[in-house]
């Protein structure tokens, strides 16, 4: 009953409540108790109802005619039954959904009252603010599953506004020993952060966290060695080694030491057009299609593959190739959904200037509107409106082809992945 009442629209109300918590003693709840054998366990089940209804815990509905006329016939329990409720409860071993929440909503103010980064306070102070009814509509979470995981929730948060306000880049157990003295827990909640980052952070928003595998690596937590992953045409000189790019195939997937030097050698090689893919698969059949690396870099293009987000050191070799390349032209390919449209925002941002919307636009999504598409979400949907709001008073013809992307997608619910092109 403590579960029912704890998962109900009543849950952290004085009352009176819109109804009680209703508990039948019948053969549908209790078949055990209520089986021709069962005589012992229906004896049990009434002496405990009798014992809660006498301590006050709950009130005892009973039957008013036929054999049964006395027995017990329910249980209710209300706003003036639940302070009993719980002290029994937690006598035989409960624990209340009130001890996660108050212990993540200190947590939460005492982040806040630390942090520096305005997004970071904005979200917690409204988590906070929140907690106290049951409301976990911030972190995306039903009470039954936070009861269960809320003690995870706590060092998320931590590692959640750690990473927002920005660590040194390093391994994921080094960050994690450097956060809790304990290097495998950082991976044990990955899932959580993750979470919880594209709650908090506004970069991300309204991207869904199945479609966030690698984001934490987009904050510098490196589980695998950090690479630039790209084809085209020039020369790295690297050791006093030349390393010519058009050589390695059927893509070149160079050490992200290699930044500096990769710049300067794309930098020289006089490149007009830098195409940067979301997805892998996309990637590497643009590649194959451009004839490899060599037809990439014949026509004065290169192309990057940016793996979702871009690492942090991927997105400064690409801002500072974007300074040095001057008058070439910047392009993104990626998904026709929330996510695909925040990594162009994202590099729009970093990069300083115009990123043409390449393969996923109007025309394209519509083409493919009779093979069908994925449904958009509530929260796609808004999160596509507040990026458009984000857009106003932007110009540049990427801003109308962005904006009109999303008026499509938005008109026809679905979301497209760059695969289907």
């Amino acid at each position: 009953m403590l579960d029912a009442y704890e998962r109900s629209s009543s849950y952290g109300s004085a009352g009176p409540w819109r109804r009680d918590i209703l508990l039948k003693l019948d053969s549908a709840t209790f078949p055990d108790a209520f089986a021709p054998n069962g005589h012992e366990r229906h004896t049990e089940l009434l002496r405990a109802a009798l014992d809660l209804g006498q301590e006050g815990s709950v009130r005892i509905i009973r039957y008013t005619r036929g054999p049964l006329s006395g027995e017990p016939k329910e249980l209710r329990l209300g706003p003036a039954e639940l302070s009993h409720a719980y002290t029994s409860g937690v006598g035989l071993g409960y624990e209340p959904l009130s001890v996660g929440l108050s212990r993540l909503e200190r947590h939460a103010r005492n982040l806040a009252s630390k942090s520096a980064s305005q997004s970071a306070v904005s979200f917690l102070l409204t988590l906070a603010s929140r907690l106290p009814t049951g409301d976990l509509e911030p972190i995306g979470m039903g009470r039954p599953r936070f009861k269960q995981e809320w003690r995870v929730l706590v060092p998320a948060l931590t590692a959640s506004v750690a990473l927002l306000e920005g660590v040194n880049p390093a391994w994921e157990r080094v960050i994690s020993e450097r956060l809790f003295h304990d290097s495998k827990l950082l991976g044990r909640i990955r899932y959580h952060v993750m979470n919880l980052l594209l709650r908090m952070d506004p970069r991300w928003d309204g991207i869904p966290v199945d479609d966030a595998n690698d984001l934490l690596e987009a904050y510098g937590v490196r589980r695998k060695p950090g690479l630039i992953r790209c084809a085209g045409s020039a020369t790295i000189q690297v050791a006093s080694r030349d390393y010519r790019l058009e050589d390695f195939t059927p893509v070149a997937h160079l050490p992200d030491v290699w930044c500096d030097a990769w710049v300067d050698a794309v930098a020289n090689s006089g490149v007009r057009l830098v195409t940067t893919i979301e997805n892998e698969f996309p990637f590497l059949s643009y590649v194959e299609e451009a004839g490899g690396p060599r037809g990439i870099g014949a026509r004065g293009e290169l192309a990057v593959y940016t793996a979702g987000f871009p690492t942090p050191a991927l997105i400064a070799a690409l801002a500072e190739l974007s300074r040095r390349l001057g008058e070439a032209e910047f392009r993104h390919w990626g998904d026709a959904d929330v996510g695909g449209l925040r990594i162009w925002w994202f590099l729009r941002g970093r990069l300083k200037r115009p990123v043409s919307l390449f393969r996923t636009n109007t025309q394209w999504v519509e083409s493919q509107v009779s093979e069908g598409g994925r449904r958009l979400s509530r929260d796609e949907i808004d999160a596509l409106r507040r990026l458009k709001s984000q857009l106003d008073g932007v110009e540049g013809d990427d801003i109308r082809s962005a904006n009109e992307l999303i008026d499509k997608l938005l008109e026809l619910q679905i979301r497209i992945e760059q695969e289907r092109y």
